[in-house]
């Protein structure tokens, strides 16, 4: 993952995929891990974004008192984990860029924990060497040496990075070819917040930077493939606990790392919502950007239709509706972005084989 010197004519063409993901949900690491190993050879240009957090805060803390100290240790933290958790699966990173820290977060700050932010096979001195980022503006030289549409994009996360990328240089913007994203809802799934208030049709990739989103989604050309909620939450590719999900995976020294923070996960954030609702589960949600970049499984799990986005909710006086994407279905043969309905009749089964696929 660090070569990045354009092909000359006498090569094969390589594949380029730019990977904003963000922290420090597991699922951001399978998406890379997925990544790598559906795209043989292809350099992977990663982008950490971090949440915005507050450590050793209380149930009292409200969600915008998060600090920008916190914030950054969880995204060095975070760094440390891409560098070297997925050498478990061989999957090496070299380098993970700077993707800034997103402006909101749905998840409350105590959820936060220190013990996830630590690891079994980093010894402190190799963190404080593995935690450091690259800086953005190296990303973009490297983006801007490659051919124009020659870079495919993979969002994990809210658009924080891809946005910064795009404010710092809109040259970028030539060279991506498109963008896949678990992104959005069709208001068909009702999710339910950390303080049991109902969410309805807010997304939280949408919800943590609503500016990003718009900008992203009203103002590119290129394709944009969304992987909404209601093809990532669907019970028959949920696992009730991290045990379930270690016995529907290849056992192998990546896949006991990776249910060693699916345990840590679940305990912090999704037990405490399953005790009140049993339909909560594990959900693996931004592998699906990597599913819906390759053509061949996109079509086998997804139903993709052409859409047509009539607004994005990004300004104050549209903060209730922030983290909502207005769409509907398109006959129009001149749409770039097109959004999942649900899975195929045989999708769930597809998507299962494919995660003994990526993780093996």
């Amino acid at each position: 993952m660090s070569d990045t010197s354009p092909t000359t004519s006498n090569q094969p063409e390589k594949t380029y995929i730019l990977a904003p993901i963000d922290a420090p949900d597991p699922d951001n690491f399978a998406l890379l891990i997925a990544l790598a190993k559906l795209n043989p050879g292809a350099e992977i240009l990663v982008m950490l974004t971090g949440r915005p957090v507050r450590f050793n805060a209380s149930k009292e803390h409200a969600l915008w008192e998060w600090d920008m100290e916190s914030s950054r240790m969880a995204q060095e933290a975070s760094a440390v984990r891409a560098r070297n958790f997925l050498k478990h699966f061989d999957v090496p990173v070299s380098k993970v860029y700077d993707g800034g820290i997103a402006p909101r977060t749905l998840v409350p700050h105590w959820i936060h924990f220190s013990e996830y932010y630590k690891f079994l096979d980093v010894d402190p001195l190799a963190a404080l060497r593995h935690s450091e980022l690259e800086p953005q503006e190296d990303l973009v030289k490297v983006l801007l040496s490659l051919p124009p549409k020659s870079v495919k994009v993979a969002v994990g996360g809210p658009m924080t990075g891809l946005h910064q990328l795009i404010v710092r240089c809109p040259e970028v913007v030539s060279r991506f070819a498109e963008v896949h994203a678990m992104f959005a809802t069709w208001g068909n799934v009702q999710l339910m917040q950390f303080d049991d208030k109902p969410r309805g049709a807010l997304q939280f990739n949408v919800a943590c930077d609503p500016q990003g989103a718009h900008a992203i989604l009203m103002g590119l050309d290129c394709p944009v493939y969304l992987m909404p909620t209601e093809v990532t939450r669907v019970q028959a590719i949920g696992f009730p606990n991290a045990q379930k999900l270690k016995e529907a995976l290849p056992d192998n020294k990546g896949t006991r790392m990776l249910y060693h923070l699916y345990c840590l996960w679940y305990d912090a954030a999704v037990k405490p919502r399953q005790d009140k609702n049993p339909e909560e589960l594990i959900f693996i949600h931004d592998i699906v950007a990597a599913f819906s970049l390759d053509p061949e499984l996109r079509q086998a799990i997804y139903n993709v239709v052409p859409v047509e986005i009539s607004a994005v909710p990004h300004m104050p006086r549209e903060a209730a509706d922030w983290g909502k994407v207005f769409m509907k279905p398109s006959t129009s043969k001149e749409s770039n972005i097109f959004a999942a309905t649900g899975l195929t009749a045989d999708g769930a089964t597809k998507y299962l084989e494919a995660l003994k696929r990526v993780f093996a």
